[in-house]
C-alpha cells in the first residue's frame, strides 16, 4: 500500500543527498504537501507551467495536463490510443498566493489533422509585462502520429515544432488570436522562423520556467533546437524577448547556440537552464545523453557554458564537478539553475547519482544543491534530497522524479516546486505503484 503524504511532512535537510558530505548549519529544508489530489490512479495530474502573472499582485496561474502517462502505456504496448480520452488540460488561478485555486479555462492538447496525424499543443508559458500587466501566452505545437513516440525514427515532432503567442489584457480571461513566433530580421519568415531552424526540417522549443529578466528589461527563456545535420542531436541557446513600447507584442531574437561534444554526449546539449552571475555573465547548463550501446569518453555528465557578451558567443562547454573535483554524475534528465533573491546564491536542481549510468535513468532521487559562484562547482555539503523513492511503500524501481516546475514565492522567498511521480517507460496502469497526485515541495533556503 502506497502512503499518501497529507499535510506538512518534513522530508530532508542538508547532508542526506546521494553525493553529500558533512552537514552544515546553513540547512536547506524541504516540506511536501499534496498540491492536486487525483481520484483515479489512471489519470495523473502534471503541472507543465506555474508562476506569477501579475507585476504587483500575488496572482499565480498554472497549466495542468491529465492522463498523459496512460496514453504512453498504450503506445509502448502497441495499442491504439483512439479510445483514450483524458480530461482537457486545465488552467488554474490563485489570487491569494497559492493558498486556494480556481479553474480558469482549458485548451485543446491534441487537434486531429487526418488519419493518425494530429497537432499536439504543449503546456503554455505565461509571462507578464512588468509595466502594464499584459500577459503573454507562449506555447509550442508539433505534428505527431498516433502510436509513434516523439523520439522514435519516423516521428515528425522534431521537424514540425513551431512557437505561438497570444496576449491577454484582462488577467487571462480572454486571449488574442494565436500568432506564430518569428524572430526579428528580414531573413526570418514563418518557415525559417529562427536562426538555423526551418519548418519541415528541424524545430526549436522552450522550457517551462519563469523568464530570467535582464537589467535592460529584456527577458530570457531557455531554448533548444534539433540540429539540421544529425538526427537526435540538439543545441542550446536563449530566446530573448523585448516587450514593445506600445504593449502590442514582443520582439524576439535567439542567441548563438552551444552544444556538447559527441565524445561526451550522443545527443549534444539540450534542455538548457539559465541563470545570471554577479559579474554579468550568463550561466547555462545542458543535458547530455549517454547511450547504452556504445562507449563515450565522458559518461553521465551535466555540462555548462557561459557568455560574457549576452549570447553572441559561448565558452567551451565544461563538465559540472563538485568543489573537490569529482564529476557530478547524472542521468539524461532536466536541470534547473537559478539565483535565489533570498540570499543571492546560485542553486541547481537535478537528479544526482553516486555512480555513472546510461540513458535517462535512474531518476529515483531529486536533489537541490548550491553552486559556488567563483568556481562554478557544486558544493557537496549542500546536496539535499527533495524527493526519493520510498522502497518501504512499494514504489517501483523505475519510478522517476523529474520534469518538475518551480517558482520563487514572493512572500516567503522560498522555492516552490510542483512534481508528479512518473512510472517511467512502462506508462501508467492500475498497479504501476506511482501515485497520480501532484505534490508541492516548499524549499526553504538559508538566509
Amino acid at each position: 500500500m502506497l502512503r499518501l503524504a497529507v499535510g506538512l511532512v518534513l522530508l530532508f535537510t542538508v547532508g542526506t543527498g546521494a553525493a553529500s558530505g558533512a552537514t552544515t548549519t546553513k540547512a536547506i529544508k524541504v516540506v511536501r504537501t499534496v498540491h492536486l489530489e487525483q481520484p483515479s490512479m489512471l489519470e495523473e495530474a502534471v503541472v507543465g507551467w506555474t508562476g506569477y502573472v501579475s507585476p504587483d499582485k500575488n496572482i499565480l496561474m498554472e497549466a495542468i495536463t491529465f492522463g498523459g502517462q496512460r496514453g504512453h502505456y498504450f503506445t509502448v504496448h502497441g495499442q491504439t490510443t483512439r479510445d483514450h480520452h483524458p480530461r482537457e488540460p486545465l488552467l488554474r488561478r490563485s489570487t491569494d498566493n497559492g493558498r486556494t485555486w480556481e479553474n480558469y479555462g482549458t485548451w485543446a492538447a491534441g487537434i486531429p489533422i487526418h488519419g493518425r496525424w494530429k497537432l499536439n499543443c504543449e503546456d503554455p508559458n505565461l509571462i507578464y509585462n512588468p509595466k502594464t500587466g499584459t500577459i503573454l501566452r507562449l506555447y509550442r505545437t508539433s505534428e505527431t502520429i498516433d502510436g509513434i513516440l516523439p523520439w522514435i525514427k519516423g516521428s515528425p515532432v522534431n521537424r514540425t515544432g513551431l512557437l505561438w503567442t497570444q496576449f491577454s489584457r484582462d488577467g487571462g480571461k480572454t486571449w488574442s488570436e494565436p500568432d506564430q513566433l518569428v524572430c526579428q530580421g528580414p531573413e526570418f519568415d514563418p518557415t525559417h522562423w529562427a536562426p538555423d531552424i526551418w519548418y519541415g526540417q528541424n524545430s526549436g522549443g522552450v522550457q517551462g520556467v519563469d523568464p530570467v529578466w535582464l537589467p535592460d528589461g529584456r527577458f530570457l527563456l531557455p531554448f533548444f533546437e534539433s540540429q539540421l545535420t544529425a538526427l537526435h542531436r540538439y543545441s542550446s541557446a536563449c530566446l530573448l524577448g523585448t516587450w514593445r513600447n506600445d504593449d502590442r507584442g514582443v520582439d524576439w531574437a535567439v542567441t548563438s547556440y552551444a552544444t556538447v561534444n559527441p565524445d561526451c554526449s550522443y545527443s549534444g546539449g539540450d534542455e538548457p537552464s539559465i541563470a545570471l552571475l554577479p559579474d554579468g555573465r550568463w550561466f547555462m547548463t545542458m543535458r547530455a545523453y549517454t547511450p547504452s550501446n556504445f562507449k563515450i569518453a565522458i559518461s553521465s555528465g551535466k555540462f555548462y557554458a557561459t557568455t560574457s557578451d549576452q549570447g553572441k558567443t559561448w565558452s567551451e562547454p565544461e563538465l559540472l564537478r563538485f568543489t573537490d573535483g569529482r564529476q557530478v554524475f547524472c542521468p539524461a534528465s532536466l536541470t534547473h539553475v537559478f539565483r535565489a533573491s533570498k540570499n543571492g546564491r546560485l542553486y541547481l536542481i537535478t537528479n544526482i547519482l553516486d555512480r555513472p549510468t546510461v540513458a535517462c535513468d535512474p531518476r529515483t532521487t531529486l536533489q537541490i544543491a548550491e553552486i559556488d559562484m567563483t568556481t562554478l562547482r557544486v558544493m557537496p555539503e549542500t546536496v539535499t534530497v527533495i524527493e526519493t523513492r520510498d522502497v518501504a511503500a512499494g514504489q517501483p524501481a523505475n519510478i522517476r522524479f523529474s520534469n518538475w516546475r518551480r517558482y520563487e514565492d514572493r512572500e516567503t522567498r522560498n522555492i516552490v516546486l510542483v512534481m508528479t511521480g512518473c512510472p517511467n517507460d512502462v506508462g501508467r496502469y492500475e498497479t504501476c505503484g506511482v501515485p497520480p497526485h501532484c505534490y508541492r515541495y516548499e524549499i526553504t533556503l538559508p538566509e
